[in-house]
């Protein structure tokens, strides 16, 4: 292990300071991220929405990403981002910051839809900008930092998103108040949890303020649209799988706060405990994945991590132990999200300059699409079965696997015929 920090260490100190600047106001966003995604769930739940609801305002965010990625990376896909990062980060923050105060239904759809308009641009141009700023030396390694470094912001924001809701509802409450029995106490300390999430990524605008970026024209003088329809089927390999695993998550992952309140009755802290937890073993599995990719390659790697997250999708639907529920979801989030810097450095590798934005914003459009059906399904389906959170993991099960088996095929080719051009 000593061996990997040592690895990482030296890929930081040879980075350059684009990269190094771009993790260190990831390090912010993460933060930010993870205190409004581990809250609002059941933000949304104490002030009283129903499920169906608290799935349409979750999947408003989605609606957001899905709109503006492909747009986004048609714009970007020859252009330098230092303002695309700053900006997006200045206004996703303000959402974050106004939506405690917005307390109409409609309203809150609309601010949530905002701050997925801003997540979608950030979104679309980290991988190609990494790509860009790094050599192939170094590349796995910063990709896996990447998303590292973000996801030990998110142990470090949900833990502190829980312990100030509960300590503010302890502050606010009597002696001896349940806080459950209390949920206007809980909402209004979610609340300002969020608002302190905006000002995070209001911070992470000033770091991605400093970012130096400089593109050089792509593709001689062909049009973007034109590189797209030439690479169209490097484009679709990678668009079809991202399809079913976004489907997937969308419909389940959305309620797992909600299905630990149901069917365990954990409270905020103890959520927001579990939520940091999971973030760090989400950490050292993207620490893992420069190893993992160097033993099983791209393809072999995220097809294997995949499948071996179905089994704890199967222990999530059938326990009724609480120990079992929390070590399955740790577990489970550990795996599926390991394969992130993997499956970014293989799109990066397999697509051309020029089209590198573009892929990565259909795959964002694609990914959005799943998490705006997904939640207003999900939410459907637990208003509709008397909260059988069951259903949504099996259909989360089914999902996957198919894009496993797509994965394989699909990609396969690419990666192959990437590693050729390289040697």
């Amino acid at each position: 292990m000593s061996s990997i920090w040592q690895n990482y260490w030296h890929h930081w100190r040879v980075a350059t300071p684009p990269a190094r600047r771009y993790l260190l106001g990831a390090i912010l966003m993460g933060f930010s991220q993870a205190v409004t995604w581990s809250l609002l769930a059941r933000y949304l739940d104490a002030r009283g929405f129903g499920k169906e609801q608290v799935g349409n305002i979750l999947a408003a965010d989605a609606l957001g990403k899905t709109l503006v990625a492909l747009p986004a990376a048609l714009w970007l896909a020859r252009r330098a981002v230092q303002r695309t990062f700053m900006v997006s980060a200045l206004i996703g923050g303000g959402a974050y910051m106004l939506l405690p105060f917005v307390t109409n239904y409609y309203g809150l759809l609309v601010t949530n839809f905002v701050a997925g308009v801003c997540l979608a641009v950030h979104y679309v141009v980290i991988a190609p900008f990494l790509f860009r700023h790094t050599t192939s030396k170094e590349r796995a390694s910063i990709f896996g930092l990447a998303e590292a470094t973000r996801t030990m912001a998110s142990v470090v924001g949900s833990l502190a998103a829980g312990f100030l809701v509960a300590w503010l509802m302890t502050r606010w409450l009597a002696p001896g108040a349940i806080p459950g029995d209390h949920p206007q106490a809980e909402a209004d300390a979610t609340g300002y949890a969020i608002m302190g999430a905006g000002v995070t990524a209001i911070l992470a605008a000033l770091q991605y303020r400093r970012i130096a970026d400089v593109r050089r024209e792509g593709q001689g003088q062909q049009s973007i649209l034109g590189s797209i329809w030439q690479h169209r089927s490097v484009v679709a390999r990678f668009a079809l799988p991202q399809l079913f695993v976004a489907a997937g998550s969308g419909f389940c992952i959305p309620f797992l706060p909600l299905y630990f309140k149901d069917r365990f009755g954990l409270g905020p802290e103890s959520w927001g405990q579990l939520f940091a937890g999971g973030q760090v073993l989400m950490t050292i599995g993207l620490l893992l994945s420069p190893v993992v990719l160097a033993r099983l390659g791209y393809v072999r790697s995220i097809v294997a991590i995949e499948v071996a997250s179905l089994p704890f999708f199967l222990m999530l639907a059938l326990t009724m132990s609480l120990p079992m529920a929390m070590a399955a979801f740790l577990l489970r989030g550990a795996l599926m999200n390991s394969t992130h810097p993997i499956h970014k450095n293989l799109m990066m590798l397999g697509t051309p300059e020029g089209v590198r934005e573009v892929q990565t914003g259909i795959n964002a459009t694609l990914w959005g699409l799943g998490w705006v059906i997904g939640p207003r399904l999900g939410g459907q389906v637990l208003e509709r079965s008397g909260d059988d959170y069951s259903l949504l993991m099996y259909f989360t099960m089914g999902c996957y696997l198919i894009a496993a088996v797509l994965t394989y095929l699909l990609l396969h080719p690419v990666e192959q015929q990437a590693q050729e051009t390289v040697l």
